[in-house]
């Protein structure tokens, strides 16, 4: 046993790196001339045998000859060496017997012309129905083999034992190809019935179950696969099903839309169901023919390139063509990370990578004097709540004082287009974040109503993106990966949420709308608790909430509201021409008399005056109610419920629980 065990071992690593590589058609071919050979040979082996006379095996005769002649002739008529063995399906089985039909038929046709002018045959008639048989056997068995022996030697130890979900046809080839393909990773055992009133009992001579089968013992497999198809149908449709396949504790893999192959199919491509995957909504619909004719052969600068939003900008502006894409960040690495991926995805696109602090108004200068921009989208901000509220004069520093330097360079140049990347936390602000936005929605207000006003001024609003830097889905990832606990502010805290791709998308459509001085904001659906948005990334991993992963609240951080709000108190929406997208209509619009302010808040920042700044700011932004509420002498019983901080436990009342 040990020698035949230490044989297989040494067969398997000299073959191994053979099967690795395509063999090439013209091998195939000979080995099918060959099989067609072997199986003419026994043929007329089998007829002389019947009638009692001698034929000498392996013999070239010239009616064996012509036999093999014209099986090959088919052979290239079909093509049907031309498919990879090692991935035969049902279709190659056709093909295999429709070349040998047809051989059979040519040969038969042949053989009674040949009789009537000669009186005899090639072989008799029988020996052909014979050879075509046989024929069909060896090609058909010589492909079983082959990928029998592909899917031996590719397995792995590792490979997941999986479900199917569904059995419609397309979930059946679905699982033909997992089953041929891609066998080393997956490990299929069956399919999932979603219709209880279908019969069948087997597929592939794989069991077929229903969830509730599933529910009621234990699973055998780890994962369950869905096309994408079939997940945006159950997510949008039937969300229980979502659920009950969670509470299986299996891990959900999804395999791309078709248009996302490239040219080349192919179930490598499965990966795990995200939660970013659960929450996109519906397909966004973008107006590329104005688009295009705004951003084509253009030169844009996007600030806060590097990031999560800015570099999707990026990515999200180059099917439109344009001139050139200024990149700019003052992070040294992730901008060379951007480079990186622009170089080996989009080689043709033509960029200039720009270290630069937006601070710098004499910097930006230089930028604005070298490159000509002729658009500009405005993202590089500081975000993070907790952190900004431990140093304002930074936060106020960035978001308020660079954007003002950008804005005033784009007046300057006669910049066309100016988008600049607000936040949900600038309506009514509880934090310093929040406020310093708001202020500097102001400014661009105020520059939107200059008189003889070139550039035009745009704003969009929008809430968290989902898989941002810092947010809170990589966050909960990491936490689960390290075993957990999850952590979570608050029980009843609640979040909007957008993909980075959906809410790009919307920042550009936005940006080719209005005459200046609008503030857009995006339709960002319901929103969600954060506590369910942790259960559903615990259940899909498998785990189970407060049983395998445990879920710890910690509080309210500073300057953390309970829920966020896209529009101020009194503020109303008109409709754009895009459905996602609304203008917000404000009761507290930009007013000349803040000029001073604005400026003298300047000054203060360039004095690093804590105290004094956050005075002015709160005189700009009335609506800010800072944590520290008693610095600035307010009265608290009139303060708004949605107005207070981390100290307030008050919710809306139609927050939604569902994800």
């Amino acid at each position: 046993m040990a020698i035949a065990k230490k044989i297989k071992v040494q067969f398997l690593k000299l073959i191994r790196p053979m099967v690795k590589n395509y063999v090439p058609r013209r091998f195939i071919f000979i080995i099918d001339v060959c099989i067609a050979f072997i199986a003419a040979q026994a043929a007329f082996f089998l007829i002389h045998s019947a009638t009692g006379t001698d034929h000498p095996i392996f013999t070239f005769t010239w009616p064996l000859f012509a036999i093999v002649t014209i099986q090959a002739l088919y052979y290239i008529v079909v093509k049907s060496y031309f498919g990879l063995v090692r991935y035969s399906s049902f279709r190659d089985v056709i093909t295999q017997l429709k070349v040998t039909s047809l051989s059979v038929v040519t040969i038969l046709l042949i053989n009674h012309i040949y009789y009537l002018t000669s009186s005899t045959k090639l072989i008799l008639d029988a020996g052909v129905i014979i050879y075509g048989f046989i024929t069909f056997s060896l090609l058909f068995f010589f492909r079983v083999l082959v990928k029998r022996t592909y899917q031996s030697i590719n397995a792995s130890k590792n490979s997941i034992s999986a479900y199917i979900l569904g059995t419609d046809r397309a979930d059946i080839a679905m699982g033909e190809g997992l089953i041929s393909e891609h066998s080393d990773s997956f490990n299929i055992i069956g399919f999932v019935n979603l219709d209880n009133r279908k019969m069948l009992t087997r597929i592939y001579n794989l069991p077929i179950y229903s969830i509730s089968q599933l529910k009621a013992s234990n699973t055998l497999a780890n994962a369950i696969i869905v096309s994408d198809e079939k997940l945006q149908h159950i997510k949008n449709e039937d969300s229980s099903i979502l659920n009950e396949l969670l509470d299986l504790k299996l891990k959900i893999y999804k395999l791309p839309k078709i248009q996302d192959y490239n040219n080349n199919p192919s179930f490598s491509s499965l990966k795990e169901v995200k939660i970013e995957d659960l929450l996109q909504r519906s397909p966004i619909k973008l107006n590329n023919l104005k688009l295009s004719e705004l951003y084509k052969d253009k030169v844009i600068l996007v600030t806060g390139a590097a990031g999560s939003i800015g570099s999707e900008i990026v990515k999200q502006l180059i099917p439109f063509s344009p001139k050139k894409i200024i990149l700019l960040d003052q992070a040294e690495t992730p901008l060379h990370d951007i480079s990186l991926c622009l170089d080996k995805e989009f080689s043709s696109l033509t960029y200039e990578k720009v270290i630069a602090n937006v601070r710098s108004k004499k910097r930006l200068r230089e930028i604005f004097e070298t490159y000509q921009p002729q658009i500009v989208f405005h993202g590089a901000a500081y975000k993070h709540v907790p952190m900004m509220e431990a140093n304002p004069i930074e936060s106020l520093s960035v978001n308020f004082y660079g954007t003002r330097n950008l804005a005033e360079l784009a007046t300057e140049f006669k910049i066309e287009r100016f988008v600049f990347v607000s936040t949900d936390k600038a309506v009514n602000p509880t934090n310093i974040m929040g406020a310093s936005k708001r202020a500097a929605e102001i400014y661009i207000q105020s520059l939107a109503k200059l008189p003889q006003q070139k550039t035009t001024f745009i704003t969009t609003r929008f809430g968290n993106v989902l898989g941002s830097n810092g947010s809170v889905i990589p966050h909960f990832k990491k936490q689960i990966e390290e075993g957990g606990p999850v952590t979570v502010t608050h029980p009843e805290i609640t979040r909007y949420f957008m993909t980075i791709d959906e809410a790009c998308q919307l920042v550009l459509e936005a940006g080719g709308m209005g005459n200046g001085g609008e503030i857009y904001v995006f339709d960002m659906g319901s929103p969600i608790k954060i506590i369910n948005l942790a259960h559903h990334m615990i259940r899909l991993t498998g785990l189970v909430p407060n049983e395998d992963i445990a879920i710890e609240f910690t509080g309210l951080r500073p300057g953390e509201k309970l829920y966020e709000e896209l529009l101020a108190d009194k503020e109303t929406t008109l409709p754009t021409h895009h459905e996602k997208i609304m203008i917000a209509q404000a009761t507290h619009t930009y007013d000349s008399s803040q000029n001073t302010q604005l400026s003298e808040l300047l000054q203060l920042i360039k004095q690093n005056n804590i105290k004094e700044a956050l005075q002015k700011l709160k005189f700009l932004v009335p609506e800010y109610i800072p944590v520290n509420i008693d610095d600035f002498k307010i009265d608290k019983n009139h303060v708004q419920p949605h107005q207070i901080a981390s100290f307030s436990n008050i919710s809306p009342k139609n927050i939604s629980d569902k994800l």
